[in-house]
């Protein structure tokens, strides 16, 4: 009996010894999360439905249970597999599933905004940090911070949004990381990012560890100071970002995500989700894949080579200022929301141009062309002779 009660001590002494490293793993994440976690100036709104960002990094755990949140197979867009789906539903094996928001992405009027604000009612704003090694890159640790937005208005409008920012310590964990100075910032913009080390100029801090972001309004493209950004790229975008103030300032509640792939499973059970976080649609318009589907979550330090050291900020007066950025940056949206009502309903922009082609065709047919008369030439010159026009030659 004896020998059982200590076989039974020595089990959980095992299971704790085996346990115990990895709570203390977690704790220092979180308090390595705690003191750098991100301060956010979105671009202010005045008014619903007014210019200005009207969506806040979320709590993904209003998406769940919600009656208006649909699952959908990855066949035709329209497989209901499931409304109001769980957490614990996206953990199993969907990859390219889709959730389905209320509303048309194409067409989004305001309706979205409005959805977002009644499913996060009483809901704090929140970034999930999460803490990375790179197998590449022994001795370098990065620190995640991922932002959820319910929509997208950006050109290519679509539901969900995903971005993140990423601290770069020179840390073999989050331990070292707690004893030493950030090497490097990264923030997400489209589909690159920018780059500064820590202490640089642009980088405002608050507090000396809270770095400060500014995400575009409607894209969520994050940017180190406040400013009108061009891009012409998909690393940068295409079009023009606005990180302008006023601003309104959060602080976002921090959730860290376990290092540990079973612990995270079992806290946040939606991370190994293998879909896609919107409705499924063409091209640039489908929902946006999870941070676990993004290079960075696997290779955050080889993730870091394709940074940029700038971005572009349109200047605000002076010749090439407001006038000529307003033409610019109202163009293109014209011509992004042209596209958009294509490729919603072609016949909108199809029947006015093929009504068009009709009328030009008629009125090439119904115009009579007539070969013109011939000037007369006032006197014929010899090859390389000059003659200068004379007065009163007809």
């Amino acid at each position: 009996m004896v020998r059982w009660v200590w076989a039974g001590v020595a089990g959980i002494g095992a299971a704790l010894a085996v346990v115990s490293p990895a709570r203390a793993d977690l704790a220092d994440e979180t308090a390595l999360a705690e003191r750098y976690a991100p301060v956010v100036r979105l671009v202010a709104q005045t008014e619903e439905c007014g210019y200005g960002e009207p969506y806040w990094p979320m709590d993904v755990d209003a998406l769940f249970d919600q009656p208006t949140v649909a699952l959908r197979g990855p066949w035709t867009g329209a497989d209901l597999v499931k409304i109001g789906p769980t957490a614990p539903d996206l953990a199993g094996d969907l990859y390219e599933y889709h959730l389905d928001f209320p509303g048309n992405p194409l067409q989004p009027g305001c309706g979205y905004e409005q959805w977002a604000d009644q499913i996060t009612q009483g809901r704090l704003p929140t970034v999930y940090a999460h803490v990375a090694t790179d197998p590449g890159a022994p001795g370098k640790l990065a620190l995640q911070y991922w932002f959820f937005y319910a929509f997208n208005d950006f050109n290519n409008t679509h539901e969900g949004d995903w971005e993140m920012i990423q601290i770069v310590f020179d840390a073999g964990d989050a331990a070292e990381a707690l004893a030493v100075t950030p090497a490097e910032v990264g923030y997400s913009q489209h589909e690159g990012a920018e780059r500064a080390d820590w202490g640089a100029d642009k980088l405002a801090l608050v507090d000396g560890t809270h770095p400060v972001v500014h995400p575009a309004a409607g894209s969520h493209a994050n940017f180190f100071e406040d400013g009108l950004y061009l891009g012409s790229s998909g690393q940068q975008g295409v079009g023009c970002d606005d990180a302008t103030t006023p601003t309104v300032e959060l602080r976002p509640r921090v959730r860290t995500i376990p290092s540990d792939p079973a612990a995270a499973h079992r806290e946040f059970p939606w991370i190994a989700y293998e879909g896609r976080w919107g409705e499924l649609q063409t091209a640039f318009y489908n929902g946006p894949t999870g941070p676990n589907l993004k290079r960075q979550w696997t290779e955050p330090i080889a993730y870091t080579e394709d940074w940029r050291n700038r971005s572009y900020a349109v200047p605000a007066g002076g010749l090439l200022g407001t006038e000529a950025t307003d033409f610019f940056c109202s163009a293109l949206r014209t011509g992004s929301d042209t596209l958009r009502r294509t490729v919603d309903d072609p016949s909108q922009t199809l029947l006015p141009l093929a009504l068009l082609l009709v009328v030009a065709a008629l009125a090439i047919r119904a115009t009579t062309w007539r070969p013109a008369a011939p000037l007369r030439v006032a006197r014929r010159r010899a090859w390389g002779r000059y003659w200068p026009p004379r007065r009163g030659c007809t």
